[in-house]
């Protein structure tokens, strides 16, 4: 405790965890298993209930997937926690399909079937849209300035500490554009007209989206 207010490695703000190393990783574990208990509490209501798979899809979508996926414009994500998400989101499916890991259905076979787009490709497509937004905003704007100073090169006397980088933000937005070969430098020039980056997220998603 300090002047009394007590130290914390993490804590929830605005239905988001906050973590002092500034990664994602619990969030998006969090999101998960809040994801998850919503399912079982439709269990028997909904997803074992005669109603048609298009509605059930559609509920799955429109109260499931936001659950998940709140504020995940903002995550920064590894090829561990993509794999986590796309883990549920199967999971999810095959419950709703009625599919048991039993009957060795592949999960292209389940994609195809519930016509639903992976969760990391939405998540894909989120942050490269706020990526945009960012950019489109005003100069005089905080975040602006923030992401256009962290996009450009730093101080020829600036060493960069010693250790593993962190995984920010950035990094993720960098490794959703590398694909298209595109630099964060000329992504924050492209997403300034509106239709072309439009275009450049949906390619980037759908390159995501391709197994």
């Amino acid at each position: 405790m300090a002047d009394g207010l007590e130290v914390v490695d993490s804590f929830v703000y605005l239905g988001s965890m906050i973590d002092s190393s500034g990664g994602s990783r619990g969030e998006i574990l969090r999101r998960i298993g809040l994801a998850q208990t919503c399912m079982q509490q439709l269990e028997k209501r909904i997803w074992k209930s005669g109603i048609r798979l298009d509605t059930k899809i559609r509920l799955y979508q429109t109260y499931i997937v936001p659950v998940m996926l709140y504020g995940c414009e903002t995550w920064t994500t590894t090829k561990y926690l993509c794999a986590r998400l796309d883990a549920f989101d199967m999971w999810a499916l095959r419950k709703i399909l009625r599919i048991p890991y039993t009957h060795h259905i592949t999960n292209d076979e389940v994609r195809s079937r519930s016509n639903c787009q992976p969760l990391s490709s939405i998540v894909t497509s989120r942050r490269l849209r706020f990526f945009g937004h960012i950019a489109r905003s005003s100069p005089d704007e905080d975040h602006h300035r923030a992401i256009a100073a962290a996009i450009r090169k730093p101080p020829p006397d600036w060493r960069r500490p010693a250790g593993r980088p962190s995984h920010t933000w950035l990094r993720s937005v960098e490794a959703d554009l590398r694909p298209l070969n595109i630099g964060l430098s000329s992504a924050w020039r492209k997403a300034s007209g509106r239709a072309d980056w439009r275009h450049i997220v949906d390619t980037a998603t759908l390159w995501k989206s391709t197994p």
